[in-house]
């Protein structure tokens, strides 16, 4: 991460909380992304109407009307109950996306976005997050309930990845600390890379995977696994930290 993009997340940060703007429009910020109060007005009406509409119906509501808050969106989506879209113009959903009930896609800052494949499934409760960078998702993959994928860097998820519930996959976010006279929260950040995950990985429930790990193609992680290292195609590792015990 260079050190424009370093200030820029700062000032981004900083935004949301300038007094020199309404709160209505650091409201606006927060969800759409942007301070345009129309983008707000049809992101509220849309959500409003139709985020908790129950059954069938409200999965054709949410599959017709929602398509306003993505920058693309496959045929035969299907989008749960209170799913929260923040960032007009910066998702892409694919064919036959399946977002559960309650989960978040989260893309704010120049240049954030997220790109999920056909056929990609968000478990409930799950979390997508990125902020001023990319993050992918290959086609096929099943992200189950109750974890957090986030950027402040690059990720890049391949295809046909099962990743198992309450799994945390943080790319960036690693703060600076080496001047005791700022607070923590306004130093910046420091990126080791982001996150890389091959095709066709296992990832077991309660696994947290940190910046700059690059996970090879087919790769298996036993549950409650700590993953700081890059892990090779075809390993089976787990523990804390992950290490490579035997080979598929």
């Amino acid at each position: 991460m260079s050190e424009s993009d370093k200030k820029l997340k700062l000032e981004a940060q900083a935004a949301i909380h300038d007094p020199s703007r309404s709160a209505l429009r650091r409201y606006a910020l927060l969800t759409t992304g942007g301070t345009s109060l129309w983008g707000l007005f049809v992101y509220e009406l849309v959500t409003g109407l139709f985020s908790a509409c129950p059954g069938a119906l409200g999965i054709w509501l949410r599959r017709t009307f929602y398509r306003r808050l993505f920058a693309e969106a496959g045929r035969d989506i299907i989008i749960g109950r209170n799913v929260t879209i923040r960032g007009f113009g910066c998702i892409r959903a694919g064919r036959r996306v399946v977002l559960d009930d309650n989960c978040v896609l989260d893309a704010r800052g120049a240049g954030a976005s997220i790109t999920l494949g056909d056929e990609v499934l968000v478990g409930r409760n799950s979390i997508v997050r990125c902020r001023g960078e990319s993050l992918t998702i290959g086609e096929g993959t099943d992200i189950g309930c109750n974890c957090l994928v986030a950027t402040d860097s690059r990720l890049a998820i391949g295809r046909d990845v099962l990743i198992a519930a309450y799994t945390y996959i943080a790319a960036g976010g690693n703060h600076n600390t080496q001047d005791k006279t700022i607070p923590i929260r306004k130093q910046g950040f420091t990126s080791r890379g982001g996150v890389t995950i091959g095709d066709d990985v296992w990832i077991g429930s309660h696994v947290a995977i940190l910046d700059g790990v690059t996970v090879g193609r087919g790769a298996v992680i036993g549950a409650h696994s700590l993953v700081n290292k890059d892990l090779p195609d075809w390993a089976i590792a787990y523990g804390s930290p992950a290490r490579a015990e035997r080979f598929r």
